[in-house]
């Protein structure tokens, strides 16, 4: 992984050739050639300690460009070109885009607030903070999760804002036919809008990268 042209670019300097965690392993290039040098050096260095790469688990995609002319392989066996796939809990898509991901962890989060915390949340015994604390740390948590990677647009900011907005009226007891606006519902709960909560992770993430060390 070491070649000059192996990677994508990363810093002037340095390239970034592959993202590991446990037994996944993703790599990076810019052209098709070098991913399949890549991943034939993987596989054989991979051989020397008795490992092997499942050409049936493995997946390619590729950002922009449409489709190859040519598969990459492993072995014999041609991998799967896909245009989305999830790794380590996140959705990845061809476009480079979050909203597939912003979805999936919404709809997660949805199915956590609505059957597991329903007895809770219509409890007249729980208080309501300890009810705002249980979606905070549960419900929240499941929503924003990897949100530090989400290329933020209007639209996933509404999708975000307007879940949010449906779970605390359900706290709180407030429908529409209220007439209650939004602004009201987070000053009683609270609570900043999902959209900015997760923008402030997103450059509290990138204040820690840009403050790493150099070494």
């Amino acid at each position: 992984m070491n070649g000059p042209n192996m990677g994508i670019k990363w810093t002037d300097s340095a390239r970034l050739t592959d993202l590991d965690f446990a037994d996944d392993l993703s790599l990076l290039a810019e052209t098709r050639d070098i991913l399949q040098e890549m991943t034939t050096n993987l596989e054989t260095e991979a051989e020397k300690v008795g490992l092997k790469i499942s050409a049936e688990k493995t997946k390619v995609m590729q950002i922009g460009g449409g489709r190859a002319p040519h598969p990459i392989t492993v072995g014999q066996q041609h991998v799967d070109d896909v245009e989305r796939f999830t790794y380590i809990g996140s959705v990845m898509t061809e476009d480079g885009g979050a909203e597939a991901d912003v979805n999936c962890r919404v709809g997660k989060a949805a199915s956590v607030s609505i059957p597991a915390l329903a007895t809770d949340m219509a409890s007249c015994v729980v208080s309501t903070a300890t009810k705002i604390w249980l979606y905070n740390s549960v419900v929240v948590s499941v929503a924003s999760y990897a949100s530090e990677t989400w290329k933020m647009t209007a639209r996933i900011e509404r999708n975000l804002n307007v879940f949010h907005q449906r779970c605390l009226r359900k706290i709180l007891k407030v429908t529409y036919k209220d007439h209650i606006t939004n602004e009201e519902i987070l000053l009683w709960a609270k609570f900043r809008r999902l959209s900015d909560i997760v923008t402030e992770r997103r450059f509290r993430m990138a204040g820690h990268i840009l403050c790493l060390p150099d070494h």
